[in-house]
C-alpha cells in the first residue's frame, strides 16, 4: 500500500455521498454526524501522534509505561461505565492488570511465538486488543454483580443467617456476573463472519499476511480476549470483597448505593 496525502483526501471524499443524502432527505442527523466524525478524527489523531512517538522511540521502558497507561485508562473506563465508586478502582485495576500480564504473556510467548515481546510492534497491539476486549465486558459484569447485591441483599443475609459462609452466599451473585461476562463473547463469536466482519483477518490480509496466519491470529485473539475478561472479573471480585463488605460480612452500601 502507498497512501499519500492526495489519496487520503480522495478517500475522505466518500463522506460526501452519505452527507449529501442526509441533507437531501432532510434527515435531522447531519450536525450530529459531523460532530461525531470530528470527535473521532481528533481522538484518532491524538492516538496516532502518541503511537508514532512510542514506535519511534521503541524503548522497553516507554513501551511498558504505555501499556500501564492503557490499563489504567481501561480501569477508569470500566468503573465509570459500571457506575461504581472510587473504592472499586483497586479491585478492578488488580483484575485487569493480572489478566493483561498473564494472558498477554501467554499469548505472545507461547501462542504467537514472539521472540521480542517488549517491542512496540508486538506489545502495544496485543495489550490494546486485550484491554479493549475486557473493558466493555467487565463494565456489564460488574454492574450486574453490584446491582444484584444492592437490590437482592436480603437473599445474601438470608443465606448467611442459615449458616453459609460469605463465599457461599455470594456464589449466586458471582454466577450472574460471570454470565454477564460470558454472553457478550458468545454472541460475538456466534455472529463473527455471518453478521460481523473479522476485522483482524481483513487487516492482516491487507498488510500482506497469509490467509492461514491471519485466521489463526483472529482465533487466538478471540480466545485471549475471552480468557482475559473472565480472569480479570474473577480476580476483581475476589479483591473487591474487602472493599465491599465490613469485618462482619455486611455489605457496605454508602458508595455503591449512591452510584448504582
Amino acid at each position: 500500500m502507498n497512501i499519500t496525502i492526495v489519496s487520503f483526501f480522495l478517500g475522505l471524499c466518500l463522506l460526501a455521498v452519505p452527507l449529501y443524502l442526509l441533507h437531501m432527505l432532510e434527515v435531522p442527523l447531519l450536525g450530529k454526524t459531523l460532530r461525531a466524525l470530528g470527535q473521532s478524527a481528533l481522538k484518532l489523531l491524538a492516538l496516532g501522534v502518541c503511537l508514532y512517538l512510542v514506535f519511534h522511540w521503541n524503548h522497553w521502558a516507554i513501551n511498558l509505561l504505555t501499556v500501564l497507561l492503557m490499563a489504567a485508562l481501561g480501569t477508569l473506563l470500566v468503573v465509570r461505565r459500571a457506575r461504581l465508586g472510587k473504592r472499586m478502582l483497586v479491585p478492578m485495576g488488580a483484575g485487569l492488570f493480572t489478566a493483561l500480564i498473564v494472558v498477554g504473556a501467554w499469548l505472545m510467548l507461547l501462542a504467537l511465538g514472539v521472540r521480542r515481546p517488549l517491542e512496540a510492534q508486538f506489545l502495544l497491539p496485543v495489550a490494546g486488543l486485550l484491554v479493549g476486549s475486557m473493558t466493555e465486558t467487565l463494565s456489564h459484569a460488574l454492574s450486574a454483580y453490584y446491582r444484584s447485591l444492592l437490590h437482592h441483599d436480603q437473599l445474601y443475609y438470608y443465606i448467611i443467617g442459615n449458616g453459609a459462609s460469605p463465599a457461599e452466599a455470594l456464589s449466586w451473585y458471582v454466577r450472574r456476573s460471570v454470565e454477564s461476562a460470558v454472553l457478550p463473547h458468545v454472541k460475538h463469536m456466534t455472529a463473527l463472519v455471518l453478521s460481523t466482519s473479522p476485522l483482524v483477518v481483513w487487516a492482516m490480509l491487507l498488510a500482506g499476511t497469509s490467509v492461514l496466519e491471519a485466521v489463526a491470529v483472529q482465533i487466538l485473539l478471540l480466545v485471549a480476549g475471552f480468557t482475559a475478561s473472565i480472569v480479570a472479573l474473577v480476580v476483581a471480585l475476589f479483591v473487591a470483597r474487602r472493599y465491599s463488605f465490613d469485618g462482619y460480612g455486611r455489605l457496605i452500601k454508602n458508595e455503591q448505593s449512591q452510584t448504582i
